[in-house]
């Protein structure tokens, strides 16, 4: 019996449809009243028999414009999974593309649209129903030789197999897969021939141009599989996974590459490009493949080997292994160049593939940033005064973008699993994650950033800010707690030159001041003639500001220089300022002329 009512609904979905189709309906409308049918019907939504019903009713009956725009309003207001639906398509439209190019370019734009959505597949209430139709569609497990069932291991399965037979039907349609060594599509079992009896389209010069149109998109799509995101995540678990599918993959993709002439004329991608997205380093290049900058990385790339990560803390090795982050962070001090993509976005973008093809530690890697972000402020320590100051922005290159994307590699790697898999004996793919590597690795490479004095002189502007820091630092690690309110009144121009003199016993102030805050002025001072502060205190001082590091930095050996006995009795706990103000110290009339004569920090 309820097989005879659903056999009904199938039928009046069916009548519903080639009546609308015939009326030239409104496809939304006609979307609209599908789904209010079927949800009366008690219809779970999204639904694969929907999906199935729709697909084989295209397919080759009824391709016409009208029925793929039914479709396409089917999985626009959820009536149909785009996953189920891409796969039933895979198996009808690809055999077909040459005698229904027209059909091609709409499954491909579908693809576009839908297949890099994997989110709302995983996070759908149907996810494991979905997969398991999916694999019956396309004969995952027999392809692939996998009899795992579980819905994770079959969309890797999916995905791969979406590509390969992309792959497979561009080579072919350049005559090219004659040159592989199986001379015909791996999946050519699941394939028809086009068949020239039931043409709906005629063989004419549009045609023609179209197909050609066709695979260059087809191509495209193969790069942004291999670009995106979460789909370049999935095809490198498949490459980890199983090596055998990937070797043949990656042998097509080098057929492709050298002898494809829609590849060489596509505007998206290269073929060196492609080469790269597949390469032993596992590049993965921005959507830009074309960019003067990504020239420039892969001329460096070119430049030696960089494999090897043996001698990267020591002498030219470490030049040559990071030398394309000194050209990224001289290109973002390029005022003319405005880039879509923040400053932030691409170095840590960079981060991550100069860490991917030295093989390196997050250790090595922070040090690398930490050094070639120093370089870039060394480069202008003495600056030619002129109408562009640079030092500052370079300084903020250091001090706060450097510090933006460690903030965002740490967070990265704390709220989210690792890329690192292991593969059980149930061939269930899981991955690994060691909270907190991340930010130890920052730790110990901030300690050992330490041992390059060289770098480590801060420019003129801000020795000041370096020795408030170093004596911050000092006044902690001695147990003297003054409070934040104390430094709100050390500016960088007011300490030491400005504010006070010490000659000897000499104290002269420029500003009327309480005395006991001129006496904290002096302490402040005196600790900073011993502190010695560079450029490491500032960076660990930013840190601290985004959270990265807490004040136990301090006690780092050889972060201070000795320490202070014992601070003057006659400076109080607590200075009068817009801090002890907030935290609810009267408004007295000598809090009122501390906070006129000072500006608020913040």
């Amino acid at each position: 019996m309820a097989v005879s009512v659903h056999t009904s609904i199938w039928d009046n979905i069916l009548e519903h449809t080639n009546v609308a189709q015939e009326k030239g309906s409104d496809p939304l409308l006609w979307a609209v009243q599908l789904s209010s049918s079927l949800s009366s019907a008690g219809v779970s939504l999204p639904s694969v028999e929907v999906a199935n019903l729709l697909v084989s009713h295209i397919c080759w009956g009824n391709n016409v414009p009208i029925a793929w725009k039914f479709l396409e309003k089917a999985l626009m207001i959820k009536i149909v999974p785009p996953m189920p639906v891409l796969a039933l398509l895979s198996t009808r439209v690809i055999p077909s593309r040459h005698s229904r190019p027209t059909a091609y370019r709409l499954y491909l734009e579908l693809i576009k649209r839908h297949a890099f959505t994997l989110k709302s597949l995983i996070d759908g209430p149907n996810y494991q129903k979905d997969m398991k139709f999916i694999d019956s569609v396309l004969h995952l497990s027999l392809a692939f030789g996998l009899q795992a069932s579980e819905p994770g291991i079959l969309v890797v399965e999916f995905i791969f197999s979406m590509v390969l037979m992309l792959l497979d039907a561009s080579l072919d349609d350049e005559g090219l897969i004659e040159l592989t060594p199986e001379k015909k599509s791996k999946w050519a079992n699941d394939m028809e021939i086009d068949s020239h009896d039931d043409y709906d389209e005629k063989r004419t010069d549009l045609h023609e141009r179209l197909q050609k149109i066709n695979t260059v998109m087809a191509i495209d799509l193969i790069g942004q599989f291999l670009q995106n995101k979460a789909t370049s995540k999935i095809l490198y678990l498949a490459r980890r996974n199983m090596p055998t599918h990937w070797v043949v993959f990656l042998q097509r993709i080098q057929l492709l590459g050298a002898n494809s002439s829609a590849l060489r004329n596509s505007k998206v991608i290269t073929p060196e490009a492609l080469l790269h997205l597949t390469s032993d380093t596992r590049i993965v290049l921005s959507r830009k493949c074309k960019s003067s900058s990504l020239q420039k990385f892969h001329a460096v790339m070119a430049f030696g080997s960089l494999a090897s990560s043996a001698g990267l803390c020591h002498g030219a090795s470490r030049s040559a292994l990071w030398l394309p982050l000194d050209l990224v962070l001289e290109d973002a001090m390029d005022g003319s160049l405005v880039s879509a993509t923040s400053a932030i976005e691409t170095i840590t973008g960079l981060i991550k593939v100069l860490q991917a093809i030295n093989g390196t530690t997050w250790h090595d890697t922070f040090l690398g940033l930490w050094i070639a972000a120093l370089r870039l402020v060394q480069r202008e320590r003495d600056p030619i005064e002129g109408p562009m100051p640079r030092l500052d922005t370079r300084l903020c290159l250091l001090l706060s973008i450097t510090t933006l994307v460690v903030a965002d590699l740490i967070e990265e790697e704390e709220s989210a699993p690792s890329d690192e898999t292991e593969c059980h004996p149930t061939n269930h793919w899981k991955e690994k994650h060691v909270p907190g590597k991340c930010r130890k690795d920052l730790v110990s490479s901030l300690q050992m950033l330490g041992d390059y004095e060289g770098l480590l002189t801060p420019p003129q502007s801000v020795i000041s800010a370096a020795n408030q820091a170093a004596a911050k630092a000092m006044m902690l690690v001695s147990g003297i707690n003054v409070g934040s309110a104390y430094f709100e009144f050390i500016s960088m121009k007011d300490m030491p030159i400005n504010c006070f003199l010490v000659h000897g016993t000499e104290v002269r102030s420029t500003q009327s001041a309480s005395h006991e805050y001129l006496i904290f002025l002096i302490l402040v001072h005196l600790v900073s003639l011993f502190a010695a502060g560079n450029m490491r205190h500032l960076i660990v001082e930013a840190c601290i500001a985004r959270n990265l590091l807490d004040t136990s930095a301090y006690f780092w050996p050889g972060y201070v220089n000795g320490r202070i006995n014992q601070i003057p009795h006659s400076i109080p706990p607590q200075v009068l300022g817009w801090s002890s103000f907030m935290k609810g110290a009267p408004l007295s009339p000598v809090m009122i002329n501390a906070l006129v004569s000072t500006p608020a920090s913040r």
